[in-house]
């Protein structure tokens, strides 16, 4: 069981879904969890989230750094809601793709963020190491912002320990946990929960081929139990999660 599913990827979206806004909503409502984060490759999705009911789960808008939102698109969802900001994921022509670079509008919105003072939680997605580390730095001491390394088992460890020491928070994720990536190597996750940091477990899920993301992310949860014991795979999936919500006083907010 999840508390708080950090990541997942309803309709509408140019990628197959399992089902649109509310269907995930009733979902994660069968299901017990508390709240999901409304991640989008094409839109920011708070507009979304405010469609849904608030309770008895909360959906978490966000915004992205892709290549279509400029500054006055991320600054924006920000002001309106966004509780969390990803990484890019495409390149100019729509493409997912690993190892992005920061955005062209990435120093101003630093600027901007450095005098932002609202809770957000900088998700790495599918930045490269020098985005990963601009993340962290800027996270860094800060209360309101919380850095949370995205696909993390598949960060080198060294890097990895580096991120920890700045106080970064690292997701595990279902959907790369059993669709390893091509061409990368998928790190040892007792490894990565000896570091002195906040784990947390997410689906990553909503893809039409998954099903229910959050069926879908428990199973792979039960899986990962039998691996580093019931109490380490509670503390990654109701625990942590929740921790991270707590932290930055967003359950309850308007």
């Amino acid at each position: 069981m999840l508390s708080y599913d950090l990541h997942v990827h309803p309709a509408p979206s140019v990628a197959r879904r399992w089902g649109d806004g509310l269907r995930v909503w009733q979902a994660a409502a069968e299901a017990g969890v508390l709240g999901f984060v409304w991640k989008a490759h094409e839109e920011h999705t708070v507009a979304r989230c405010r469609e849904l009911p608030a309770e008895p789960v909360r959906a978490f808008g966000s915004a992205s750094l892709n290549p279509w939102a400029g500054f006055d698109d991320v600054t924006g969802a920000i002001e309106a809601g966004a509780l969390w900001l990803w990484g890019p994921t495409q390149d100019t022509a729509g493409a997912i793709g690993w190892e992005r670079p920061l955005p062209r509008d990435w120093s101003r919105i630093v600027g901007w963020l450095r005098e932002f003072d609202g809770p957000l939680v900088l998700a790495t997605a599918h930045l490269g190491a020098e985005g990963r580390a601009a993340f962290a730095e800027l996270a860094a001491g800060r209360e309101n912002l919380v850095c949370s390394v995205t696909h993390s088992l598949y960060v080198p460890l060294e890097e990895a320990r580096v991120l920890a020491a700045s106080g970064c928070v690292f997701e595990v994720d279902a959907y790369t946990y059993v669709h390893e990536l091509s061409g990368r190597a998928r790190g040892d996750l007792p490894a990565l929960l000896d570091l002195d940091a906040l784990v947390y477990f997410t689906s990553d899920g909503g893809q039409h081929s998954t099903g229910d993301p959050f069926v879908f992310g428990a199973r792979v949860l039960d899986g990962l139990a039998r691996e580093i014991g019931e109490g380490r795979a509670t503390e990654l999936g109701v625990a942590n999660p929740a921790a991270i919500v707590s932290r930055l006083g967003i359950a309850a907010a308007a």
